[in-house]
Order: C-alpha cells, then structure tokens, then sequence
C-alpha cells in the first residue's frame, strides 16, 4: 500500500512555481536548439546588448544569480563560439567588459524572434499577467530580503 504523505502548502506553492520555472526553460531551450543557444546564453546576448558598455561578468551573475564560476564558464564558450567578446577595462585593469560580435548580434536577433515562451504566456488575460508581475515582484522581494540582497543586484534593464 503507498504511504500517504501530508502536503505542506507552502511547499507545495513553492513546488508548483519551480515546475514552471522549469517549464519555461524547456521551452525556451527547445526553440533555442538550432542555434546551439541555451537558455543562459541568450538572456546573456539579452543583457549584455541590453547593458552596452557597463556589462560585467559579475553583473551578469548578480542579474541572473548565477554563481560566477558558472557564468565565467558560459562567457568562456560564448567567446569560442564567437557570440562575445570579453576584454580587459582599460580604466580599470582587473575589470572585465563583455561585448556582442556581429555573430552575437545575430544569434540576439533571431533568438529575440522565437514566441514560444510568449505562447504559453498567452493563455493569460492582459489582467491576469499584470497580477503575476506583481505577485513575482513581490516574492523577488521577500528572497532578496531573505538573501540579504540589494534590490539593485537583480534590477532588469
């Protein structure tokens, strides 16, 4: 006979939320398949066309909470692939600055066209997505506040 387990609810909220989480990085790494993209590496085009001159491997590991070993890993294949280009500050020499090739660029272009995560999000009412943006922004807050982190670590662009 299966053992009942008693569901917490918070955990099961909780839970439920990753599921999505992960539904989402599913999708988004399955259209991103032709072009040898994850997930990671096209919110980084996104960021880094985003941010222009200001970007960094540590904003861009504070903007996705990312460790910085895995993100410096990410930058590193970006680059042999030819997607980016990572050169010293030269005001500051110990500082890195993350750039778009033309090749970067275009995979931005042609990843920014791909609908599938605005397929699924569809299903949603214009009210029921403002609701969720807010609900979102609200449980962003309270984790960085139980993170001890600044509310700019992790501001969007």
């Amino acid at each position: 006979m299966a053992q009942q387990i008693k569901a917490d609810k918070d955990y099961t909220l909780v839970t439920q939320i990753m599921q999505v989480a992960d539904i989402f990085v599913k999708v988004r790494e399955r259209e991103l398949i032709p072009q040898n993209l994850s997930a990671t590496s096209a919110a980084i085009l996104f960021l880094v066309d985003a941010m222009g001159k200001d970007i960094t491997p540590a904003k861009i590991t504070r903007m996705l909470l990312r460790e910085p070993h895995s993100i410096s890993g990410i930058l590193m294949r970006m680059e042999k692939h030819g997607l980016i280009k990572r050169t010293k500050n030269m005001e500051r020499k110990n500082q890195i600055r993350v750039t778009l090739t033309a090749k970067g660029e275009k995979a931005l272009k042609q990843a920014m066209k791909l609908d599938g995560t605005t397929h699924v999000l569809s299903r949603l009412s214009a009210e029921q997505q403002k609701q969720l943006r807010a609900t979102l922004t609200a449980l962003k807050e309270a984790g960085m506040e139980e993170l001890h982190l600044k509310p700019k670590a992790l501001s969007w662009p």
